[in-house]
């Protein structure tokens, strides 16, 4: 049987923040979602998470998860947290697998592989170890005749204990019948004044009881978030490994460095990502599509294959295949664009259909307009979707093979029917019958210039 605890009740006072440090986002991701999300991928009968610092915003979060939450209502330390959760492990025979909850880069694969070697080696603690070459900040291993005998926090070190390369990755496996004694004997006597759950281990071995370590194959899953410079090299990291899965999936990215990628995102082999682009949340892209430069997509969104977008905002939509997207087109809000329809230059869309093979080329704005198939859009055209007395928005609909001419504004609610027209410079308010042209503006006047006026 294995439980899992879940350190989460640190302030995490070097961020300067009034949120909890495990809430804050990657990708608008909180840390401790990531964990969670790996922890979920691990055989187990329960997940506890041990809230302190703002519990009832944590508590809100966690919701949505199905966890056992566990308040330390006064922070005295990683073994101090663990010791607030032994009513939930009183009777409990089997192992404990305590994660910290600011590590967003554990693996469920690492989780995973640790408790089979710990269960395998019949071990009655295993720690996850990790080699590097700053140790700086970690709690190093302190090892007599190759055999673990404590864990010495940083602050705590000699200046020979210093030197050592061998460092806690923060993640243990306890044989908590063999263990849960060990809680009563830790003490405060440390540099911070608190209860350290490193100290178990040199209890263990003063016990007698069997110490492991698991070698962790890539250091950056031990990284935990205490600064907001640890929140963007974590971020970097995230993204790093979204890009790589990406191009081995046969996606080329331009430039790495400038290209933000969330790992939600799924794109299809042969598009092309050029520099400047933002991709975020949950996001399908189809095949041989060309995104950016200076492009952002916000999901939930979906592009077809074969389709183009270029310096434009998308946000919650979808773009069909071989659609045409911008430059400085703006498409948000559940807005959808059919087949080889195209946005153009300075052209924001607001929910709504742009049907397919339809354009809107240049300097529109189409709010809540159901816009068929075959339609032209004409530069300028407005749809007057927002009523400011009442506050309601109406809807504009232009049908089949209709088009707008230039610099006209269409006031909803209002249709123009198959195959109409409106005519350039026109405020139309009333619908426009199939295949009649609508004119809706002053008569145009010619009349002579005033003699000082005229050119001689």
């Amino acid at each position: 049987m294995i439980k899992s605890v879940v350190l989460a009740a640190g302030k995490g006072s070097r961020l300067k923040s009034n949120n909890a440090k495990v809430l804050h986002r990657i990708f608008d991701k909180p840390i401790l979602a990531w964990v969670l999300d790996s922890l979920a991928e691990v055989d187990q009968d329960e997940i506890i998470v041990v809230c302190g610092h703002q519990a009832e915003k944590v508590r809100s979060f966690l919701h949505a998860y199905p966890v056992t939450v566990v308040d330390q209502t006064v922070q005295m330390g990683t073994g101090h947290a663990l010791m607030c959760v032994q009513d939930e492990l009183d009777d409990f025979e089997g192992t404990v697998l305590v994660v910290n909850g600011d590590s967003p880069l554990i693996r469920s694969e690492t989780l995973n592989d640790m408790l089979n070697y710990h269960e395998q080696r019949e071990h009655q603690m295993t720690l996850l170890t990790s080699q590097v070459n700053c140790a700086d900040g970690y709690g190093r291993i302190v090892r007599r005749n190759n055999t673990i005998i404590g864990i010495k926090e940083d602050k705590d070190c000699s200046e020979a204990e210093k030197t050592i390369k061998e460092v806690n990755a923060g993640v243990y496996c306890f044989g908590w019948q063999f263990i849960k004694e060990g809680l009563s004997k830790l003490k405060s006597n440390n540099a911070q004044e608190e209860f350290y759950l490193t100290d178990l281990v040199a209890w263990a071995y003063s016990q007698g009881l069997s110490i492991g370590n698991f070698i962790l194959q890539n250091p950056n899953e031990a990284l935990g978030i205490n600064s907001r410079t640890d929140l963007a090299a974590v971020s970097r990291l995230k993204n790093q490994e979204a890009l790589e899965a990406l191009m081995d999936a046969g996606v080329t990215i331009i430039d790495t460095n400038s290209t933000v990628i969330s790992p939600e995102v799924d794109i299809g082999p042969d598009t092309v990502i050029y520099p400047g682009t933002y991709i975020h949340r949950r996001v399908t892209i189809g095949s041989n599509c060309s995104i950016g430069p200076n492009t952002s997509i916000f999901g939930p969104a979906e592009i077809g294959s074969h389709s183009t977008v270029i310096q434009s905002h998308i946000n919650r939509s979808s773009i069909g295949e071989h659609c045409n997207i911008g430059p400085f087109a703006h498409i948000r809000d559940g807005s959808d664009v059919y087949n080889k329809a195209r946005v153009g230059c300075f052209v924001e869309v607001k929910n709504s259909t742009m049907g397919e093979a339809s354009s809107a080329a240049h300097l529109s704005y189409l709010g809540d307009a159901q816009i068929k198939s075959n339609v032209n859009i004409g530069a300028g055209t407005i749809t007057a979707n927002y009523n400011s007395f009442t506050g309601e928005k109406s809807t504009t609909v232009i049908c089949q093979g209709a088009s707008t001419g230039a610099n006209s504004v269409l006031v909803a609610p209002i249709t123009i029917h198959e195959g109409a027209s409106v005519a350039a410079g026109s405020v139309v308010t009333q619908d426009i019958p199939a295949q009649m042209l609508g004119i809706a503006r002053p008569r145009q006047e010619i009349r002579g210039l005033p003699v000082a006026k005229k050119v001689s």
